[in-house]
Order: structure tokens, then C-alpha cells, then sequence
């Protein structure tokens, strides 16, 4: 079955409201600040039974970070960690040194249509953030083309695509909104990973003013509702 996640700042009452909301896998929003008290987080996260996958900061990061990370992602057991491009580029080495089976998945971002088949090839890893492939990559087009480029990401990399990110885009709206704001895209999507086996996370990574129950809880309603057609052909 497919793995639906959201993502949240690791404190206590992000914890608790997605758990209430009915996601089992969370991935971590990090950064150098929030590390420096890593044992804290560690402990949290052990009160709650989520499968976990940390996001690597992006900024203001030291050896002493790495040295957080890692102790982190060895410590919830985690299988993947994701990262942007120019984190791997400055610290990619000293993570695999210190945990030479760390997994990574390196992000896409702003990406025409020929470096984003450069960001595939060069990586260990891949995280597909969807909205970004849709929105800066193929600048808004088409629902059908954004559906053919993940379908031959996913043909082409399938061992290295660990991870995905996929908020509720639609062109012309903003950014990070809740899986249910796209039902549509949702659905293909769906239909598309269930058909190809994938079996890492899929990630609601919304802003802040959509972490509330409610939204949270309409997200995991739109992929229950999913499952269960699927589960009915």
C-alpha cells in the first residue's frame, strides 16, 4: 500500500495533531536551530509510532548538524533523508562517511525539462516534488504532461526514486496546499504509483495555516476514499 505523509516542524503538538488526524508517516521539517536539540526531538518522536524521514536543512549548517542528522536518522530507524542540491553538493560526502548506508533523495526544484533528467541521472537518490515539476518545470502546462514526465521518471528511475512530495497544485493558486485542494492530480498520481509498485512515502507538505485537523483529516480521508475503489477493481 501506498504510504501517505505529512510533513511538520518535530514539536510536540505537530506530533500529536497529525497522529489524531490518522497519518502513520511523518517527514521532518529541519533545520541547524531545531537540531541543536536533537535528543528532545529523538524522544518525541518515540512517543509516537510514525514512520519517519527527515528533511535535511538548507541553511546555517555545520559538521556539528551533519552530526545531528545522522544521529537522528539512526536513531528513529529512518530509510531515507531528504536533501536539496546544494546541501548534497557541500555535505553529501561527510554524510556518507558518517553513515555510509544513509539514503538520501535529492530534491527538484527550479528545473527546466533537460536538467531535470540531469538532476536524475547525477544523483544517488531522488525526491520528486510534483508542484515543482508542474510549476517550474513544465510552467503550469497541462495536468496530462505533468502525469507523462512522472510516468517516465518513474520507468526510467525506479530504484532511485526514494521519495516524493506531492501538495494539491493547481496553476494559478498557491503553493502547499492540501492534497484535497488537487483531487484530480491526486488520483492519477495514485493510480500511477499503486500501477508501478512504488512504496516510499508520498508527502502532503503544506504551509502552515493548513495544519490544522481538519484539513490534515480531509487529506487522509481523500486517500482512504482512494484505496478503497482500488481496492473494489
Amino acid at each position: 500500500m501506498l504510504k501517505i505523509a505529512t510533513k511538520f516542524a518535530p514539536e510536540t503538538p505537530a506530533f500529536e495533531l497529525a497522529w489524531r488526524a490518522g497519518f502513520r508517516f511523518a517527514e521532518f521539517y529541519l533545520s541547524a536551530d531545531l537540531l541543536e536539540n536533537v535528543k528532545k526531538i529523538i524522544a518525541n518522536a518515540h512517543d509516537f509510532p510514525f514512520e519517519y524521514v527527515p528533511h535535511f536543512p538548507n541553511k546555517k549548517v555545520t559538521e556539528k548538524t551533519v552530526a545531528a542528522a545522522v544521529e537522528l536518522y539512526r536513531q528513529l530507524g529512518c530509510r531515507t533523508m531528504v536533501i536539496h542540491q546544494p546541501m548534497i553538493d557541500q555535505w553529501g560526502a561527510t554524510l556518507k562517511t558518517l553513515h555510509p548506508e544513509i539514503r538520501l533523495a535529492v530534491e527538484n526544484h527550479y528545473l527546466d525539462e533537460k536538467q531535470i533528467w540531469d538532476w536524475a541521472e547525477k544523483n544517488p537518490g531522488l525526491n520528486l516534488d510534483i508542484e515543482h515539476l508542474w510549476k517550474f518545470t513544465l510552467k503550469d502546462g497541462p495536468r496530462e504532461k505533468v502525469i507523462d514526465l512522472v510516468s517516465r521518471i518513474l520507468e526510467k528511475y525506479p530504484d532511485k526514486l526514494n521519495h516524493i512530495h506531492l501538495p494539491g497544485y493547481v496553476p494559478g493558486h498557491d503553493e502547499h496546499r492540501p492534497m484535497y485542494c488537487s483531487r484530480e492530480l491526486m488520483f492519477e498520481i495514485w493510480n500511477l504509483l499503486h500501477k508501478k509498485k512504488y512504496a516510499h512515502f508520498m508527502v502532503s507538505e503544506i504551509n502552515a495555516q493548513y495544519q490544522t485537523l481538519e484539513d490534515l483529516k480531509m487529506d487522509v480521508l481523500l486517500f482512504e476514499r482512494w484505496w478503497a475503489t482500488r481496492q473494489k477493481s
